[in-house]
C-alpha cells in the first residue's frame, strides 16, 4: 500500500511539474514593474497570471515581470499576500506599470484570545493558532489529535488506535505531579470538563469527553501558551488553554454544504510474535539453560512437576494448535462520516446549522465509536445597539469498548495467550483453560454512552460608540452512562451480572463582562473588565444487577429495574472571579498590556481561599519604524515579551479535608469502626507558575516568508504533591503544596509561499525544545511520589518521572548471563533494587511538524510529518516477552539472544525459567535493556485532492465540488521495535504526568486511507 502511495505521488508530481513547463502560450510579451501603493517600493513575488489560462509568471526582487499573452483582450491578474489583488486589461500596450494597495482586512487579522479578540500585530502573548481545515481533513479518533505537529511548543501524542481514545497535550513541557497537566479547554467562551478520568479508571484507554465535539463544526482553535495570554484564566492557565472557536454563518446567499468520508484502518506499527513451535522450542532451550532435562512444561497444559511422559505428551497437544491472536483480535476498520451544514449571514441575522453522524470501527474487533450530533450558531442584531448571539450544541457518543493493555483483548493477544491455546474446545465451547481474548470480547458487552451539551448565549449591549456590555451564561453538560454486562459463562456463576457506572457533570458559567475602545489621535486604549462564577457538580452512581437477562441499557427505566445502588458521591467546584485587561497602542508600533485576575475557589484550603494572577506584556513593532522604510525586504518585524503568573488548581473540593474510613466487617463492641485515612490540609492552595517569555515575530518579502522565535521561562512553586506518609503515621496519603519545577525552552516556525500562481508551493515548519527539571521537593524523598507501577521517581535535578532503572551492561560471552552496574558503575552479576540509578531522557529533545502543500489548476497535494528527535521510551512489557520465560508469548526480537559460549554480540541474556542472580520476580527486571531511543518521523497525513471546475460542479447543481484520498500514519521512521507514540492506560493523573514514556502492551496508532467528498450548493 506504501508503494501505491508513493507511485500515485510521483505521478501527480511529474503531471504538475509538466504542466507548468507547458503552460507558456503563443503570443506577445508584456513587461513592467509592481510597486507599493504608499512608498514606491518594488514587490517581489507578485503572482501574476493571465485570467482563464494557466500562463503565470512571478515578479523577480525588484518587482520586475515578463509574460506572454495571447491577444489584446487578455486579462492579467496580479496578486500578493497582504495586498488587493488587481486585474488588468491588456489592450495594444506592452509596458504595465502596477501599483498594489495593502490589504486593510488582511493586516487587521484577528485572533480569538480570552474573552474577546484582538489584532493579530497588536497581540503580545503567545498564541499559535490552527485554522479548522486543518483539524477536519485528518480521521482522529478525537478532534484534539489533530493539533499534532501544526504548533510550536505544544506535544501531541494520540491516545492508541482504540476508538475515540484521548490524546496526551503538553503545552510547553510540565509543570505538575499529582494536579493535573492537560491544558484548559474553552468552547465558544465555556470552559469544559476534560477529565479522562472522571469515570475513574476501569480498563482499556480511559474515556475522553472530547470524543463528542465535531471537529467539522471548529472554526479555529488558537493555543495560549504564555502568561501574556492565558493569565486571563487565572489559577486555571499555567498549562496553557486551548480555545476553540466553532463556525459561524457567512455567505450572504446562503450555503448549503454536504460532506462524506469513507475508509479504512488498520495498525500502524504491528510486532511480531512467535508462533506455537518457535515458543516450545524457546521454552525447551530455557528449560535446559537451568540445567533440566527431558521435555519442557507447558502453562495451562503441565507443570515443572509433572511426569515427563505428561510433559511430552502435552507438547505433541499443542502443536496441533497454533492461534494467531492478533489476527483474531485485530480486523480491517471501516470509517464513515456525513456532515450537512447551512450557512448564511445577513444585517440581522447570521446563522449556522449543522448536523453529523459518524462511525469510526478501529481495527480492533469489537469496537467502535459512534457520534451524533448537531449544531446551531444563531448572532442576532435585534437592534441597533443589542445583539444576542447563541452557540448550542447537542451530541450522543457511544464507545462499544474492548479490552486492551492490562485488562485483556489485545493486551493478552501480546502477552498471556499463548499460541497453542485454542480459541475452542472440541465440543464448540470456548476455551476457558488460560486467556482467551475471544471469549470474554464475545461474551462480555460492555458499552459507554455520552449525551452532551455544550451552549453559551450571549446578550450584548452598545449604549455609546465602543462600549460594550455583555452578560454571558454557559451550560456544559455530560451524561456518560458506563455499562457491563457479563453473562453466567462468562463471570463462572450460575447467574448473568451487569453494572451501570452512571457520571454526570452539569458546568453553569455566568459572566457580566464590558469592554470599550478609546481612539485618540496617536494611540487607542482597549479595556476589558468583568466577573464571573462557575458551578460546576460531578454525580457518580455505581449500580449492580444480579440475574439480568440483558444489558442494563436495553430497559427503559434501567435505574427502576431491580438495580442495586452501590455507591452515591457528590462532588462541587466553584470558581469566582474578577479578571481585566487594558491594552495600550501608541502610534500603531508600540503596545503595553496588563492582565489580572482574582480567582476564589472551592478547591483551595480555608487558609487560602483567593489567589491573584497578574501579567504585563509588550510588544514593538519595529517594522513602522522610519528607519526600517528603506528595507523592501522585511514586511514585518515585531518584538514582544511578557511577564505573569499563572495557576494550577487542585482537581477536587475536598482534597484538603481528611477523609475516614468506616470499618463494618470487624466491629468493636457491636458497632462499626471509624479511623482517619488522609489527613487534612487547610492551606493547601493552587500551585503558581512565575512565566517569562520573549518572542519575535517577523514577515519578509511581502509577508511571502513570516516565523517566530521564542523562548521560554516558566518556574512553578508550590506544586501540589498528593504525597505518601511513612507507614508508622497510620497514614496513607495526603495533598500537599511542595517543591519547584522549572521548564524553559526555545521555539521556532515559519511559513513560506514557495511559488505563488497557477502552480503554487507553502511550506509550514516548527520545531521546539523543552527543558524540564525539578528544583525542590520540599521534605520530600524520590519514593515519596511514584508513576503508578513503573520505576519512574521526581528527583531534584531531573526532570518529572525521571526512569529509575538497573543499567545493563551487556551479556557475559561465557555463560549468557546479563551483566549489571551497580550504583557506582562498577560491574556485577548479581541483580539488585539497590542498583537503581536515574537514567535516560522522559521528555525528546525537539518535537515538531513540517507540512508542504502543493496546488496546480484543480489539484491539490500536501504532506504532514511529525518529528520527535531524542528522549526514550521504556517498555514495560519487555520484561516478561524478552529473556526471562514467563507465562507471556516473547516477542521476534528473542532471536537475538544468547546461544552457547562465545556468542560475543547478543543482544538478549540467556534464556531461564528461573530468576536471574538476584532478581526477586520478573515484575521488578527494570532496567535499561529495554531503554529505547524515542525520536521517530512519521508522516502523519497525505492528501490528494481536485477541485472540480465549475462547470462540472453545475451539472450536479452544486457550486463546488471537492474530491479527496488521505492517509494518515502512512510511513514510520524510528529505532524503536513498537509504535514509537505511546499514550497508554494511564492509571490516575500522577501516572499519566510521570510515566509519560512508558509503554505496556499499548494498543498502537491507527492507520488509515480515507476517501472523501465534498459538495456545496
Amino acid at each position: 500500500m506504501n508503494k501505491i502511495f508513493t507511485r500515485h505521488a510521483l505521478l501527480l508530481w511529474l503531471f504538475v511539474m509538466f504542466g507548468a513547463l507547458s503552460a507558456w502560450a503563443q503570443g506577445r510579451s508584456v513587461s513592467g514593474t509592481v510597486t507599493s501603493s504608499t512608498g514606491d517600493e518594488p514587490l517581489p513575488g507578485v503572482a501574476i497570471r493571465v485570467q482563464g489560462t494557466t500562463t503565470g509568471t512571478v515578479t523577480d526582487l525588484d518587482g520586475r515581470y515578463q509574460i506572454q499573452v495571447p491577444s489584446d483582450a487578455a486579462v492579467l491578474v496580479f496578486s500578493y499576500v497582504g495586498f488587493n489583488t488587481q486585474e488588468i486589461t491588456v489592450g495594444n500596450r506592452t509596458t504595465i506599470n502596477i501599483k498594489l494597495a495593502e490589504d486593510v482586512e488582511t493586516l487587521g487579522e484577528v485572533v480569538v484570545v480570552g474573552y474577546g479578540v484582538q489584532e493579530k500585530r497588536e497581540v503580545t502573548g503567545s498564541i499559535a493558532r490552527v485554522d479548522g481545515d486543518r483539524i477536519a481533513e485528518m480521521p482522529t479518533p478525537s478532534f484534539e489529535a489533530a493539533l499534532q505537529g501544526r504548533a510550536a511548543g505544544v506535544q501531541v501524542i494520540q491516545g492508541s488506535g482504540l476508538a475515540g481514545s484521548g490524546s496526551v497535550i503538553k503545552i510547553r513541557g510540565t509543570s505538575a505531579i499529582s494536579a493535573s497537566g492537560d491544558p484548559l479547554y474553552v468552547v465558544d467562551g465555556v470552559p469544559i470538563t476534560q477529565d479522562n478520568f472522571l469515570g475513574g479508571n476501569r480498563g482499556a484507554m480511559n474515556q475522553n469527553p472530547l470524543a463528542t465535539i465535531n471537529p467539522e463544526d471548529i472554526e479555529s482553535v488558537e493555543i495560549l501558551k504564555d502568561a501574556g495570554a492565558a493569565a486571563i484564566y487565572g489559577s486555571r492557565g499555567a498549562n496553557g488553554v486551548i480555545l476553540v472557536t466553532t463556525k459561524r454563518g457567512k455567505s450572504k446567499k446562503g450555503t448549503l454544504n454536504f460532506s462524506t468520508d469513507h475508509g479504512f484502518s488498520g495498525p500502524a506499527v504491528k510486532q511480531e510474535f512467535l508462533n506455537t513451535a518457535e515458543l516450545i522450542q524457546l521454552r525447551q532451550e530455557a528449560w535446559e539453560n537451568d540445567g533440566n532435562t527431558g521435555p519442557v512444561w507447558l502453562p495451562g497444559f503441565t507443570t515443572a512437576e509433572s511426569s515427563s511422559e505428561a510433559r511430552a505428551q502435552a507438547i505433541q497437544q499443542a502443536l496441533q494448535t497454533n492461534t494467531d491472536w492478533w489476527d483474531e483480535t485485530t480486523r480491517t476498520g471501516y470509517l464513515q462520516e456525513y456532515n450537512l451544514s447551512y450557512s448564511k449571514a445577513n444585517e440581522r441575522l447570521s446563522t449556522f446549522i449543522s448536523g453529523s453522524y459518524s462511525d469510526n470501527e478501529s481495527f480492533l474487533k469489537g469496537n467502535s465509536y459512534e457520534r451524533l450530533s448537531g449544531r446551531v450558531n444563531l448572532d442576532a442584531n435585534l437592534a441597533k445597539n443589542f445583539k444576542v448571539t447563541l452557540s448550542s450544541s447537542v451530541s450522543r457518543g457511544i464507545n462499544n469498548r474492548v479490552d486492551a493493555a492490562w485488562s485483556g483483548g489485545l493486551g493478552q493477544a501480546m502477552s498471556t495467550a499463548l499460541p497453542y491455546y485454542p480459541i475452542y474446545n472440541q465440543d464448540g465451547t470456548f476455551f476457558n483453560d488460560g486467556s482467551n481474548p475471544v471469549r470474554t470480547r464475545e461474551l462480555l458487552d460492555w458499552r459507554v454512552r455520552d449525551l452532551r451539551t455544550i451552549s453559551n448565549l450571549t446578550l450584548t449591549y452598545t449604549p455609546i460608540k465602543n462600549l460594550n456590555i455583555r452578560a454571558v451564561g454557559g451550560y456544559d453538560y455530560l451524561d456518560s452512562n458506563d455499562d457491563t454486562f457479563s453473562p453466567a459463562e462468562l463471570n463462572g456463576s450460575a447467574n448473568n451480572n451487569a453494572n451501570r457506572y452512571k457520571v454526570w457533570t452539569e458546568n453553569y458559567t455566568l459572566s457580566l463582562q464590558a469592554d470599550y475602545q478609546l481612539q485618540l489621535e496617536n494611540s487607542k486604549l482597549t479595556l476589558l473588565g468583568g466577573t464571573e462564577y462557575q458551578d460546576k457538580t460531578n454525580n457518580f452512581r455505581d449500580f449492580s444487577v444480579v440475574g439480568i437477562e440483558n444489558p442494563i441499557y436495553d430497559y427503559e427505566d434501567a435505574e427502576d429495574a431491580g438495580l442495586n445502588q452501590n455507591r452515591q458521591d457528590i462532588d462541587i467546584i466553584r470558581f469566582f472571579s474578577y479578571f481585566g485587561r487594558a491594552t495600550y497602542s501608541i502610534k500603531d508600533r508600540y503596545i503595553l498590556q496588563g492582565i489580572a485576575r482574582v480567582d476564589a475557589s472551592s478547591t483551595f484550603g480555608p487558609d487560602n481561599q483567593t489567589g491573584f494572577f497578574p501579567s504585563v506584556s509588550a510588544a514593538w513593532i519595529v517594522s513602522e519604524e522610519g528607519f526600517m522604510q528603506n528595507i523592501s525586504q522585511v514586511s514585518m518585524l515585531k518584538l514582544r515579551g511578557s511577564y505573569g503568573l499563572i495557576g494550577t488548581p487542585p482537581g477536587a473540593t475536598n482534597l484538603y479535608r481528611g477523609t475516614y474510613i468506616v470499618e463494618g466487617n470487624n466491629p468493636y463492641a457491636g458497632s462499626d469502626v471509624i479511623y482517619p485515612e488522609r489527613l487534612p490540609n487547610p492551606g493547601l492552595k493552587w500551585q503558581t507558575t512565575y512565566n517569562t517569555d520573549l518572542g519575535l515575530e517577523f514577515g519578509l518579502f511581502g509577508n511571502r516568508i513570516t516565523g517566530e522565535l521564542a523562548y521560554y521561562n516558566r518556574l512553578t512553586q508550590d506544586v501540589l504533591v498528593n504525597r505518601a506518609n511513612p507507614p508508622s503515621t497510620g497514614f496513607g496519603t495526603y495533598w500537599d503544596n511542595v517543591g519547584e519545577i522549572r521548564n524553559t525552552g526555545v521555539e521556532f516556525e515559519f511559513s513560506s509561499k514557495n511559488l505563488v500562481g497557477n502552480f503554487s508551493w507553502t511550506t509550514n515548519f516548527n520545531i521546539a525544545h523543552n527543558n524540564n527539571e525539578v528544583l525542590s521537593l520540599g521534605d520530600l524523598t524520590p519514593d515519596a511520589a511514584g508513576g503508578g507501577t513503573n520505576d519512574t521517581r521526581v528527583v531534584v535535578g531531573y526532570p518529572v518521572g525521571a526512569n529509575y532503572l538497573v543499567r545493563f551492561s551487556g551479556v557475559d560471552p561465557a555463560d549468557g548471563l546479563p551483566i549489571w552496574l551497580d550504583a557506582e558503575g562498577y560491574q556485577t552479576k548479581e541483580f539488585s533494587l539497590d542498583h537503581r540509578v536515574i537514567v535516560g531522557d522522559v521528555l525528546p529533545d525537539f518535537t515538531g511538524g513540517i507540512s508542504n502543500t502543493f496546488g496546480y489548476g484543480g489539484f491539490d497535494l500536501s504532506f504532514l510529518f511529525t518529528f520527535t528527535k531524542g528522549g526514550n521510551i521504556y517498555d514495560g512489557s519487555a520484561k516478561r516477552q524478552l529473556g526471562k520465560v514467563t507465562d507471556w508469548n516473547m516477542r521476534s526480537e528473542i532471536a537475538d539472544r544468547w546461544t552457547g559460549p562465545g556468542d560475543t554480540d547478543a543482544k538478549f541474556p540467556r534464556l531461564t525459567l528461573q530468576n536471574y542472580p538476584g532478581l526477586p520476580d520478573e515484575w521488578q527486571y527494570n532496567s535499561t535493556l529495554f531503554l529505547h531511543d524515542a525520536s521517530f518521523l512519521r508522516l502523519r497525513n497525505l492528501s490528494i485532492g481536485y477541485n472540480l471546475p465549475a462547470s462540472a460542479a453545475a451539472k450536479i447543481r452544486a457550486s463546488t465540488a471537492r474530491v479527496s484520498l488521505s492517509a494518515m500514519n502512512l510511513l514510520t521512521f524510528t529505532k524503536y521495535p513498537g509504535d514509537p507514540e505511546i499514550a497508554r492506560d494511564f492509571e490516575n493523573l500522577q501516572d499519566r504526568n510521570m510515566s509519560p514514556n512508558v509503554t505496556y502492551l499499548t494498543t498502537p496508532q491507527q492507520r488509515s486511507i480515507t476517501l472523501g467528498v465534498n459538495l456545496s450548493f
